[in-house]
């Protein structure tokens, strides 16, 4: 024996451990001086949940996961998140180091090492009955390595959002773990830690719930239990189950899920059957290639970086094929309590929850969705090695030779390669954006972004190259997604800033009102645009149009009025928009002031008085105010009121 060999047969949990941390560092030590990127915002820096601290604690647990990012009143996810461990941990830390993202990619680091000790634990406890000892050893071993060198976990470790996808399977882990020993020492407190790492798994992320099955049935199938015995001690598994549900369904109401009308949330939104179960198949088949070849990766498959595919293709026939193929196999493996066939189903297991088959999961696909059911990948591909490797064939041992050197070599680099990618918003998005090009979400997020650190930067000719790639990205995003309202805002947005492109700009939040008539900030950024404009012609132009799309807006009632009476000499149209901004918003002194300077030089001095007074109630700071009641009493006779009203406006004057 080798001692190479040797030390695989004889590696304790010590060494171990001590072996998974060194190699987390040297796989992830790079992204310790990483920022915050991508979702990173909901959970933690734009979160206000999070920024509370230990105060921000309750209202965690007690809303949606979405909510203190998007505030208690938007419309969020369909079906709900509830998810809130992950973000309590994020509180937990900004109470006592605020934003510290050196921290956060730490204990990602440390948690995900643990998670690697933890499958290497449940290995050879779960599967020491079926195998001799160094085959075992062995499997453990290479279980757990490859599990922690996979690139494709590059998501979850390197984007500290991820943490529920870590803190989901651990939890998971640890809970079969308990099982185990309760099966081996009957000791009462294994299974009331076996329920409670399952409950702390399911407030991670619900995915938990598919180890409430897999763990009976690893006991069924490795431990010689029978189904009645089996099904009695994971009845704690299952009150835990029973006790999250109960909570989510009092915080969220149910897994109610409304097909989203936005390709954006849903996109299978215009495909027909067989491009939606077409596309399904092909994506499948894109994660095995990935859990072979992790190459390329990007944190987006949104429409359409991942085509709608037909079955008139191949692809998806051939994704068919091998899923039956697979299929027979698990049932073979749970007449026989086959190893192969327990990867099998631990695989369809945990993949179906994120598989888009039984409900929309608002993309095509994501690497993270893949990091649980990587876990029984790494089994099966392990232990058919060492089924292969029984045969002592030396062709076979040549090709897994090669096998295992491209894996120990090529996963690390491409791992820590990857991880660059995750530096921050900049980075990640005009990385993957040249990896996924067709993608309407990852040209909009990398145009936009660009436009924000245009804004920033002092260095002119850097400014006009981030404007220009901003330009490109936001109207190929748009070109995919015509229909895309984020990418329509942030090119308004930008050829404003980089152009003073008043029309233009002005035409692309039109365009996210054709759509989202209730968007605020469409709404808003037009009458800033518009305001930056002397052009008289253009913007009652635009206001107009503003109009026909909501009538009853107070801002474009105010402006339409001031235009028509001061520009225009149009009294009559000024004096109706006035007062239709002011039936919407009746508090609105500027409003009130113009209304009352209209009535004057149309010769309404009777309204033209009652109008400023009003004003007046509200802001009697305003000289121009009691000039224009003081003309306004004048001309109804009163004279010493009218007085009154001048000496007040020239004691205002004076003042400032």
């Amino acid at each position: 024996m080798s001692k190479l060999s040797e030390w695989i047969q004889n590696i304790s949990n010590k060494q171990f451990l001590a072996l998974a941390i060194i190699v987390s560092f040297l796989l992830y030590g790079n992204t310790l001086n990483h920022e915050y990127a991508l979702d990173d915002s909901i959970v933690i820096t734009k979160n206000e949940f999070t920024k509370q601290g230990l105060k921000g604690i309750p209202d965690i647990v007690s809303y949606d996961s979405f909510t203190g990012f998007f505030g208690k009143e938007k419309k969020l996810v369909d079906g709900g998140r509830y998810r809130p461990l992950s973000i309590i941990t994020f509180a937990i830390e900004y109470q006592f180091f605020n934003e510290n993202p050196f921290l956060s990619h730490l204990i990602n680091l440390i948690l995900y090492a643990l998670t690697a000790f933890a499958i290497f634990a449940l290995i050879k406890k779960l599967f020491k009955n079926i195998l001799e000892n160094r085959e075992l050893s062995f499997l453990a071993l290479t279980v757990a390595t490859l599990f922690l060198i996979h690139p494709i976990h590059t998501e979850v470790i390197a984007n500290i959002k991820g943490r529920d996808e870590i803190l989901s399977l651990l939890f998971s882990l640890l809970s079969f773990l308990a099982m185990l020993k309760y099966h081996s020492s009957q000791k009462f407190i294994q299974l009331v830690l076996a329920a409670l790492f399952m409950f702390l798994g399911l407030m991670s992320k619900e995915n938990t719930i598919a180890f409430l099955a897999l763990i009976p049935l690893g006991l069924w199938f490795f431990k010689n239990i029978s189904i009645k015995h089996t099904i009695i001690v994971t009845l704690p598994l299952l009150l835990a189950t029973i006790a999250f549900l109960i909570i989510r369904y009092q915080v969220l109401g149910g897994f109610q899920q409304n097909v989203a009308g936005e390709l954006m949330n849903n996109p299978f939104l215009v495909a027909t059957s067989s491009q939606k179960y077409g596309t399904l198949l092909y994506t499948w088949l894109i994660y095995f290639k990935l859990l072979i070849f992790p190459h390329p990766l990007t944190y987006d498959y949104y429409p359409y970086h991942i085509p709608l595919i037909n079955f008139n293709t191949i692809l998806p026939i051939i994704s068919l094929l091998l899923i039956l193929f697979l299929v027979v196999i698990a049932l073979f493996g749970i007449k026989k309590k086959s190893l192969i066939g327990f990867a099998i189903i631990g695989f369809a297991a945990t993949f179906s929850m994120v598989s888009n088959l039984f409900f929309s999961v608002g993309t095509f696909m994501n690497e993270r969705f893949v990091y649980m059911p990587s876990l029984f990948w790494c089994i099966g591909l392990a232990y058919a090695g060492i089924l292969l490797y029984r045969y002592r064939n030396k062709a076979i041992n040549s090709c897994l030779a090669i096998l295992s050197a491209y894996m120990i070599l090529f996963y690390p680099l491409k791992t820590i390669a990857r991880n660059k990618a995750w530096k921050n918003d900049l980075t990640l998005f005009t990385t993957d954006v040249k990896t996924s090009v067709n993608s309407a979400k990852s040209n909009c997020s990398a145009g936009g972004k660009l436009w924000e650190e245009a804004k920033i930067t002092l260095n002119t000719e850097r400014q006009k190259k981030y404007y220009s790639q901003s330009e490109l990205y936001l109207n190929k995003s748009l070109k995919i997604h015509p229909d895309y309202v984020d990418a329509w805002l942030l090119l308004g947005n930008l050829l404003f800033d980089a152009k003073k492109d008043v029309p233009n700009s002005v035409n692309c939040f039109i365009e996210v009102l054709k759509r989202q008539p209730y968007n605020i900030n469409a709404w808003k950024n037009a009458d800033i645009v518009l305001q930056n404009s002397e052009d008289r012609t253009m913007q009652l132009k635009y206001y107009s149009k503003l109009n026909e799309i909501d009538s009853n807006k107070y801002q474009v009632n105010y402006r339409l009025g001031v235009l028509y009476g001061r520009y225009y000499g149009d009294l009559p149209k000024s004096i109706y928009h006035f007062k239709k901004a002011l039936a919407i918003s009746p508090d609105q002194v500027d409003a009130l002031k113009d209304l009352g300077t209209a009535y004057g030089i149309m010769g309404d001095a009777q309204n033209a008085f009652a109008t400023c007074k009003k004003a007046l109630e509200l802001d009697k700071t305003d000289a121009q105010i009691y000039i224009n009641l003081g003309i306004a009493a004048s001309k109804l006779g009163l004279i010493e009121e009218a007085k009154n009203y001048f000496e007040k406006a020239e004691l205002l004057k004076a003042q400032k």
